[in-house]
């Protein structure tokens, strides 16, 4: 009983976790999902470029109204200029402080048959960031739901380590009433230590895999540093693999973020052939302009006005137009290929997701026959161990294989979750494990 008081207060003191300065956050799967979207610093950077893109929408908008400026000076002359007419008679040719001002207002006339080209130009890249904003939080719902199911697989590990600890304290302290009558030996009971303390070891590591799991968790929701979690549990019965790997294809070249982002891209491109190809026009411009001048003499006008037209055409710049209208062609193709290459490479991977998950399932029924077997064996073979028929051995061994089989059992459930969270993922939508559709009998 003393042995047994000693086991237990290690156990306690190595599998109850580190004392936390505030109380541990509870938060459950879709906690994490929704934190990792909106305080994750690269779902941020996201919205901080949709913001520049549309800036840029209005930047291009605002060219097809006109601009007002105005341009004024002041000068101070060494002298002033005096014009003598006769004797004793002059007038002023220049003060010797001058001063002017002119109000300009502009209308591109030429220019608006482009501009709606360049607002659409723009407008198309808010469509990518959006996509791509789209995409980055697809990726962190994943990466945030992998790391919330690791950590509590790992805590499950260590759950069923801790089992089987108490398991075989249980036949060490049968053991030793064996050896008080004669039928075992000291090796017995060394034999019995040993593999104990090799399952504390596995404990021990367990929980070093989960405060570890649980610390990432907390970056990557965008928590402060040192933020404790308390993670929910999750409903793991396993979810049905949905639809056909035809069927997660298509969805994934429907509804692929990263192809919506491809198709703002090549929409842009071809657009910018547009925008090239307006070099060659002339730039027509409506001007009107007032001027008011002071000190400049008796002669000068002080108040002028006039409005009219300015046309300036390059007529010839040995290719230049050209080669920036065969450069942008070239990216419309390159945009072109890509998309479709992308379309591809989504659908690919779905149905390379389809598979990996369809193959985890089945290995869920391969493992849970081989808990149960293992079970019974461990349970007839304790059965002999407390009649005095089994060595210790045989206890140890079916001990060995009743953890392994728990500890397969285990990963292979929440591999499943993983795997089946990511074809969700590769079909364009956010996993969630809240409401998870059992899969039929």
């Amino acid at each position: 009983m003393k042995r047994l008081a000693i086991v237990a207060a290690l156990l306690g003191a190595v599998v109850a976790p580190a004392p936390a300065l505030a109380e541990p956050r509870r938060i459950t799967l879709a906690d994490a999902i929704a934190l990792a979207s909106s305080q994750n610093v690269e779902a941020t950077v996201g919205r901080v470029q949709i913001v520049a893109s549309e800036a840029r929408v209005r930047a291009a908008r605002a060219q097809r109204l006109p601009t007002l400026g105005i341009k004024g000076n002041v000068f101070v002359w060494n002298e002033a200029i005096e014009i003598e007419l006769a004797p004793g008679t002059s007038i002023s040719g220049r003060d010797q402080v001058t001063a002017s001002l002119d109000v300009t207002i502009a209308q591109p006339i030429s220019g608006a048959l482009v501009i709606g080209k360049l607002v659409e130009l723009e407008r198309r890249g808010v469509d990518a960031r959006r996509a791509e904003l789209e995409q980055t939080k697809l990726d962190l719902a994943y990466r945030a739901a992998e790391a919330y199911l690791g950590a509590l697989q790992a805590a499950t590990l260590r759950d069923v380590a801790q089992t089987s600890v108490t398991q075989i304290e249980a036949n060490l302290t049968r053991a030793e009433a064996l050896e008080a009558a004669g039928i075992l030996f000291d090796v017995d009971l060394l034999r019995l230590q040993a593999q104990r303390d090799a399952l504390i070891q596995q404990v021990l590591e367990a929980q070093s895999t989960y405060d570890v799991a649980r610390r990432g968790l907390a970056l990557l929701l965008g928590l402060p540093d040192g933020t404790e979690l308390e993670l929910a549990p999750v409903d793991t019965s396993p979810p049905a693999v949905p639809g056909t790997e035809a069927e997660a294809a298509a969805a994934a070249r429907r509804k692929r973020p990263e192809l919506r982002a491809a198709e703002a891209q090549l929409a842009q491109a071809r657009l910018g052939i547009a925008v090239q190809r307006a070099n060659y026009y002339p730039n027509v411009v409506a001007i009107g302009q007032y001027s008011h001048t002071e000190g400049q003499g008796a002669f000068a006008i002080k108040d002028s006005a006039f409005v009219g037209v300015t046309v300036d055409w390059n007529l010839w710049d040995w290719g230049q137009r050209k080669a920036g209208v065969d450069e942008a062609r070239a990216n419309a193709r390159a945009a072109g290929l890509s998309r479709d290459a992308l379309a591809d490479a989504m659908a690919l991977d779905a149905r390379s997701k389809w598979v990996a998950a369809s193959t985890r399932r089945q290995t869920l029924a391969v493992t849970a026959s081989g808990l149960r077997a293992a079970e019974e064996a461990h349970r007839l073979q304790q059965v002999r161990f407390d009649a005095g028929a089994a060595t210790t051995t045989d206890v140890i061994d079916a001990e060995t294989e009743v953890a392994r089989a728990r500890a397969q059992a285990t990963i292979a459930r929440y591999q499943y979750l993983i795997a089946w969270m990511a074809l969700v993922r590769a079909v364009g939508d956010r996993p969630s494990f809240d409401a998870p559709t059992p899969a039929p009998p």
